[in-house]
């Protein structure tokens, strides 16, 4: 007789882990129930365990297999239809927003000649994630992170433009500078040599003044 266990589990967040174990005996089913909106991502990892008696623990038993089914309760239809090993993952996405109802069935847990009474320990981690949109989500990340690289290239290239504008006019003032100051050389010897001629002017006129006067 397979039993049947119902647990509801209400999303509250765009994301969910949960970890849970619960025991079976073999071909024993348990499901639960998952509220799943339209689209979400649902994967998990399991892990089987069988009691020994001898040893009074629970040991892996490579012998056993794992049948994982996922039904949607609102379209009737079976979304995911998987068979594992003693321990393994499973992965489905949920099509409809709604309840989803996930089974996990034990066989084989006399497999192996192993003295038992045939218990199996199940560890289940459940994540729920945020929707499965086929990979848009990472294109539409790389493109913003695209659109982030090309402004800021654009932004370096208006560093270089206006570093470079800033040399011209660095060069520009220094070529400027260069001319003023060889023109105020220029200009001054111009002017030392316009005063040492009139300086001489003025002595030759004030010697031939004398010299005419017999002052000398």
């Amino acid at each position: 007789m397979i039993r049947t266990a119902l647990l509801l589990v209400i999303l509250t967040l765009s994301s969910l882990t949960s970890g849970l174990h619960f025991y079976l005996r073999d071909g024993e089913q348990q499901c639960f129930l998952e509220e799943l909106p339209k689209g979400f991502l649902v994967t998990g990892h399991y892990k089987t365990e069988e009691w020994r008696e001898a040893e009074k623990l629970y040991i892996e038993n490579p012998g056993i297999t794992v049948g994982m089914t996922a039904d949607d309760n609102e379209a009737l239809h079976r979304v995911m239809n998987q068979k594992g090993g003693h321990q393994g993952k499973f992965s489905f996405t949920a099509g409809k927003s709604g309840e989803h109802t996930i089974c996990f069935q034990a066989h084989g847990a006399k497999a192996g000649g192993w003295m038992s009474s045939s218990v199996v320990k199940f560890t289940l981690d459940i994540g729920i994630g945020e929707a499965d949109d086929g990979g848009r989500g990472a294109i539409e990340k790389i493109k913003d992170i695209a659109a982030k690289i090309q402004v800021l290239n654009d932004q370096l290239e208006e560093i270089k433009v206006e570093q470079n504008y800033q040399r011209e006019r660095e060069l520009e003032f220094d070529s400027a500078t260069s001319s003023i100051k060889r023109r105020v050389i220029y200009w001054a010897f111009v002017q030392l040599t316009i005063v040492a001629a009139v300086c001489y002017w003025q002595l030759r006129h004030l010697r031939r003044f004398f010299e005419a006067k017999k002052l000398v």
